[in-house]
C-alpha cells in the first residue's frame, strides 16, 4: 500500500497582511510580554484572559481567550521555533484537551504561524501566515472566521504598538 503524500504547502497555507504606520520594533515588542499579548491577541470581544508565554526558540507559549458571553474558550498554545527581533516570529499552534496534548478535533493537527515584520518607512507591514496541517483544517478554521479575527487583531495590536512606540 502506498504511503499518503502530505498535501503541498501551497494548499494549506492562508496569509493576511496589514501596513501599520508603526516601527516594527514596537510591534515585535507586543509580541514578547504577556501583559502585551493580553491587549491585542485575537478578535476584538475575545479578549485572551490567560497568558503565559517564555519568548525565546524552544519557549512555550498558551493562552486562553473568554467570549463576550464570560465563558472560558479552550486553551491553545505552542513552541516558539525562530524569533528573529524586530523581522520574523514562528510558532506552532494547537487547541489543548487540558491533560498536555492536543484536542481532539474533527481536522485537528498543530498549525505553523510565521509572523514577518517589514520596515516601509515609518511604517512596518505585518504579515500573518498560516500553514495548517491538512487543506481540511485549513477550510475549517478559515471557515469559522480565522482570518477576520486576526485583522481584528491586528486592530488592537496597530494601538498597542503605537502606545509602545510613544512611551520609547
Amino acid at each position: 500500500m502506498p504511503i499518503p503524500q502530505p498535501e503541498p504547502p501551497s494548499l494549506r497555507t492562508a496569509a493576511i497582511s496589514r501596513l501599520m504606520p508603526v516601527p516594527a520594533r514596537a510591534i515585535f515588542a507586543a509580541h514578547g510580554k504577556a501583559e502585551h499579548l493580553m491587549r491585542w491577541f485575537g478578535p476584538v470581544g475575545y479578549p485572551v484572559t490567560t497568558c503565559e508565554i517564555d519568548f525565546r526558540p524552544g519557549g512555550r507559549w498558551r493562552m486562553v481567550m473568554t467570549g463576550p458571553d464570560g465563558v472560558q474558550g479552550p486553551p491553545f498554545g505552542g513552541t516558539y521555533l525562530e524569533i528573529e527581533p524586530y523581522h520574523r516570529i514562528v510558532y506552532d499552534n494547537a487547541f489543548e484537551d487540558g491533560r498536555g496534548g492536543d484536542m481532539d478535533l474533527a481536522n485537528a493537527g498543530r498549525m505553523v504561524m510565521t509572523t514577518t515584520l517589514e520596515a516601509q518607512g515609518a511604517a512596518t507591514l505585518v504579515t500573518v501566515s498560516v500553514l495548517f496541517a491538512s487543506v481540511a483544517m485549513k477550510d475549517e478554521y478559515l471557515g469559522v472566521g480565522m482570518l477576520e479575527g486576526i485583522a481584528s487583531g491586528f486592530d488592537q495590536l496597530a494601538q498597542v504598538a503605537a502606545d509602545l512606540a510613544g512611551a520609547a
